[in-house]
């Protein structure tokens, strides 16, 4: 398991590298009007960086932990914009 764990937080990590610089995109999202939606897509897509750095503090006690920035994941795609 820890191995796996190590395997997905890495990946997870050199998934955030292009956040940095994509982060402020989602703001375009509120072109569309100020909908539940929207606030969604965009607070995903800014809350991934405390998930990845919450995955990265816990993952020596607990590594399923590593699994967290999936939510995010998840939220974008429940938004559906």
């Amino acid at each position: 398991m820890k191995k796996l764990a190590l395997g997905s937080f890495t990946v997870r990590l050199i998934l955030f590298l292009p956040w940095l610089f994509l982060a402020p995109v989602p703001l375009m999202a509120f072109d569309a009007g100020k909908t539940p939606k929207v606030y969604v897509f965009v607070l995903s897509i800014w809350t991934y960086s405390v998930a990845i750095g919450i995955a990265a503090i816990v993952k020596k006690w607990e590594p399923a932990i590593v699994l967290l920035p999936c939510v995010n994941v998840a939220l974008c795609v429940i938004a559906g914009l």
